[in-house]
């Protein structure tokens, strides 16, 4: 007997559709969940370009170390020694973080399904947690062209032009600009930037229409998971 395979899209269109055609794409998941292709592209993009960039964070952190040396009582009490001790430390955990990087895509993956899976919810829509992954997941991919072309940067400056290890994530425009030097408010106003607001307005399409939810629940969808990123930044930054 044959398979009918109408109602399995390409994964690898959905994937393109979702950059290019977003509601081509969101159909095709309101129909069939795919996320497999966008999935794989996005960790594997993530994983390289984590990579590429590390020497920069490096460049960053062992030249901004004088500098939390004196706002750090713990690290300014210590020998030169230890001080140096302890910059080894950093620049080796440094160096292994990008190893750790499909961990956090994944975390943010399922928190975005959930936030969509709420909101799904709250405007009685009729979607899934499974079409809300497949969505996630291909929304992702906004995340991995926002890293290719921050590496592009990355390459263009030199490793040489970055002084703290947070300045090569802001290297790509963002609000921090406007409120200069470091803080909580900088760090929130950071992580705006092109495609943080490109994959909150695809999230607010995925909800209309792979839920059919309404307008008005869907655009707080979307403006929650742009909020969420600026909301972990402050929680971690001093």
């Amino acid at each position: 007997m044959a398979v009918d395979t109408s109602l399995k899209p390409n994964g690898l269109k959905v994937a393109l559709d979702t950059i290019v055609a977003p509601k081509e794409a969101f159909e095709s998941i309101r129909v069939a969940p795919t996320w497999g292709w966008a999935l794989l592209i996005v960790l594997v993009a993530t994983l390289a370009t984590s990579y590429l960039v590390t020497p920069a964070v490096i460049h960053g952190l062992q030249s901004d170390w004088p500098n939390m040396v004196a706002k750090n009582p713990a690290l300014s009490g210590l020998s030169a020694d230890e001080q140096q001790a302890r910059l080894a430390v950093s620049v080796k955990i440094a160096g292994f973080v990008w190893m750790f990087t499909p961990l956090f895509v994944l975390f943010g993956i399922l928190l975005g399904s959930v936030i969509m899976v709420i909101f799904n919810a709250l405007g009685r829509g009729d979607g899934s947690f499974g079409k809300y992954w497949a969505a996630q997941c291909n929304i992702a991919l906004t995340n991995t062209v926002g890293a290719i072309i921050l590496l592009a940067i990355v390459i263009a400056r030199g490793v040489d032009s970055f002084t703290t290890a947070a300045s090569v994530q802001e290297a790509l425009p963002n609000l921090g600009m406007l409120v200069p030097g470091a803080g909580k408010l900088h760090a929130f106003l950071a992580t705006f930037t092109p495609f943080t607001l490109w994959a909150a307005a695809l999230v607010i399409v995925a909800l209309i229409i792979i839920g059919r939810v309404p307008r008005m629940q869907a655009s707080l969808g979307g403006f929650l998971a742009l909020l969420l990123p600026g909301a972990i930044a402050i929680a971690f930054t001093p």
